[in-house]
């Protein structure tokens, strides 16, 4: 086989070293090419940084921690100046500021990146640090957009009073969403999907008055989009995905059971949804699966037998109830788990 002789190559990073380590005895081994070093460098070190906590050095989450704080503090301090003045400023002022701060969080999350392994790196799972930093300043850049944009239609646009919110949201949910893209966190669902869930009545609105049954149908369908997304592998991170989808679901089951004279939606809703994901978690055997059908369960039927029963049961009765179905819905959790362990492969 054909040595090939490197001179030693020094680098910052601990995951670069350890992958060219790795690399120069392939090369020396004759498994690679001499040629493709640097690229093999690359996705060697890539894959050790996707391993999760081992790859980051303790220095680097203290960096990470202490990123966060001085973050944290500067809002606060930027917070409570503005709280003060905000009433003294001019429309014209208040969304000069929001879209400087959007501006500037922007440009901070693209410099971050930029510096760190890179996008391209990140998306593929390199220097998670990094990524969760640059991941809060693009959302932050988001929010603070979004409230500009809001701000600008309520005081330019002769519209009806929905209209500043619909955009507003819409806005942060759309760039939430290319902030997701550039760089996949959990933080860049939560406020992608925070921000369409906050969107929903007020889209809806548009249409005609905001109704329960409507409002809750559609986050019903928006959380079933959402787990759709997630068991196609269009979310990195697939088991938050999977808790997002669940929680929209649930919160779309139980606003109809709101409307009074529509309370058999929610029930209905609630039912279906607990056998829907009690039969995707045999399927797909993912925590977030089975909770819902617990939590569907034990919401489904107090609430009906209360209200069937025109609260004849008392508190006392509501809680019983509540607490024997809880355990009933417990306990076939806990039976479909052990069927799907059962039937697992090894």
């Amino acid at each position: 086989m054909r040595s090939i002789q490197h001179a030693p190559v020094v680098r910052r990073g601990g995951g670069d070293a350890r992958a060219a380590v790795v690399v120069d005895a392939l090369v020396t081994g004759g498994f690679v090419d001499g040629a493709r070093r640097d690229e093999a460098v690359l996705v060697v070190g890539s894959t050790i940084a996707a391993q999760g906590p081992g790859a980051v050095t303790v220095r680097r989450r203290f960096a990470e921690l202490a990123g966060y704080l001085g973050a944290a503090l500067v809002v606060s301090a930027a917070g409570i100046f503005f709280a003060a003045q905000w009433p003294d400023l001019t429309g014209g002022q208040q969304v000069a500021l929001l879209a400087g701060a959007a501006v500037l969080l922007a440009v901070a999350g693209v410099a971050t990146g930029s510096l760190g392994a890179g996008f391209t790196r990140m998306r593929a799972g390199a220097d998670p640090v990094l990524r969760r930093l640059t991941g809060v300043l693009l959302a932050g850049a988001a929010a603070s957009a979004g409230a500009a944009v809001g701000l600008q239609v309520d005081r330019s646009v002769s519209s009806p009073e929905t209209w500043p919110l619909l955009v507003g949201f819409g806005t942060v949910a759309l760039l939430g969403l290319a902030g997701y893209l550039a760089v996949p966190t959990v933080l860049g669902q939560v406020v992608t999907a925070a921000a369409a869930f906050l969107t929903v009545p007020w889209a809806v609105d548009q249409v005609g008055d905001v109704e329960p049954v409507a409002f809750g149908l559609v986050v019903l369908a928006l959380g079933a989009g959402w787990l759709l997304l997630a068991e196609a592998g269009w979310w990195r991170e697939t088991e938050s995905a999977r808790g997002i989808g669940c929680v929209l679901a649930v919160l779309g089951a139980q606003i109809p059971v709101s409307d009074y004279d529509n309370r058999w939606v929610g029930y209905v809703a609630l039912a279906v949804l607990a056998a829907a994901a009690f039969g995707v978690y045999v399927l797909r055997p993912s925590w977030p699966y089975l909770a819902t059908g617990v939590i569907a369960v034990t919401l489904a039927v107090p609430q009906a037998l209360l209200d069937w029963t025109d609260n004849a049961l008392g508190p006392a009765g509501v809680l019983l109830a509540t607490g024997v179905t809880l355990i009933g819905a417990s306990l076939l959790g806990l039976r479909l788990r052990h069927e799907v362990a059962a039937d697992a492969p090894g």
